[in-house]
């Protein structure tokens, strides 16, 4: 088999690039500056030089002769609804015309999008699913949403799968790390006085529910949410990485959510001057306030089979001892 992976410089598409490997496929990764990769996927891939914001006829070669493409990439940090739709909209849609015009009879076109793209959850008792009706909340998840909208125009001429994870954690995450510095000086963070419930999952166990889904027929022109079974909350997480990291300070960092909100708008006017993105930022507010960020993975495990084989307990310490061993964390 024969595989394109995008994204492959970052978290996810790298895990995905090295179980695809393990697999025995032949992956070919579209990266646009191969030094970013990480050291274990600097060898064995076949490395194209690009990126999804080029023109579908630029990205052919990149999707000729490929049986499966994971399409990972996408823009996490912006300033504006344009800057995340040029990328994670409209680069999505460009990968799917590059597939049409190269005549590529791919197997399957898998689209990472976001729990984002839907939106928070209204309470605790209300767990989004795929029968959710979308109401994405940043300029991150409106985008998202637009991609899969994109994707699913090319159904049924390219086989598209979209998978949506929540937070994501693990060796190599760039996204949670802020949380583990904080905590590794002895601050916890909080936002407001309302505890906080969210659904998470490790990488690993994301890359490998990302392949799975392409390998099974039934999940074709469908959406699937990959989760951990259990919702955490921000306090007993928060606990649990104290545990894990055991720093010497014990402080907990609650500023009140008018303070947080004034520091956004500083940063707003200060990345409007800039002109690059500062977080947080007054649209990633809309992303940390919301008390619950809640999905099921209930259709993923009954569809394909779908189950998370890594426990938190475990899956924080090896993202602590990762980060340590690597210089990006230091307890104090």
């Amino acid at each position: 088999m024969r595989s394109l992976v995008t994204g492959a410089t970052g978290f996810i598409g790298s895990h995905v690039a090295e179980i695809l490997k393990s697999r025995g496929h032949t992956v070919r990764l579209l990266v646009r500056n191969e030094k970013r990769l990480f050291p274990e996927l600097r060898e064995g891939y076949d490395i194209f030089r690009g990126d999804v914001t080029q023109s579908a006829d630029e990205l052919r070669k990149a999707v000729e002769g490929v049986d499966y493409i994971f399409h990972v990439a996408g823009l996490i940090k912006g300033r504006t609804q344009r800057d995340f739709n040029r990328v994670n909209a409209y680069g999505t849609q460009k990968l799917l015309q590059a597939v049409e015009a190269s005549n590529n009879e791919a197997m399957r076109f898998v689209l990472v999008s976001s729990l984002a793209a839907i939106g928070p959850s209204e309470d605790s008792r209300h767990v989004v699913d795929e029968s959710t009706i979308p109401h994405p909340v940043t300029f991150y998840g409106r985008s998202k949403l637009l991609g899969e909208k994109l994707a699913m125009q090319f159904n049924g001429r390219v086989p598209v799968t979209i998978v949506r994870p929540p937070a994501v954690y693990g060796p190599r995450d760039t996204g949670i790390l802020e949380f583990f510095k904080w905590m590794s000086k002895g601050y916890s963070l909080q936002f407001g006085a309302q505890e906080k419930c969210f659904s998470m999952i490790h990488g690993r166990d994301l890359a490998r529910g990302i392949i799975e889904s392409a390998m099974h027929e039934n999940t074709i022109g469908e959406a699937f949410f990959l989760t951990d079974p259990e919702p955490y909350n921000m306090c007993w997480t928060m606990q649990l990485l104290r545990d894990t990291l055991k720093p010497s300070k014990d402080k907990v960092m609650n500023p009140p959510v008018w303070l947080a909100k004034g520091f956004a708008r500083m940063n707003d006017v200060i990345q409007f001057i800039t002109r690059r993105a500062m977080i947080p930022n007054s649209d990633k507010m809309r992303e940390l306030l919301p008390p619950y960020w809640v999905c099921s993975g209930a259709k993923a495990k009954e569809v394909f089979g779908f189950e998370p084989e890594i426990g938190i307990e475990d899956g924080l310490k090896e993202s602590a001892d990762w980060y340590i061993k690597n210089g990006w964390i230091s307890v104090k």
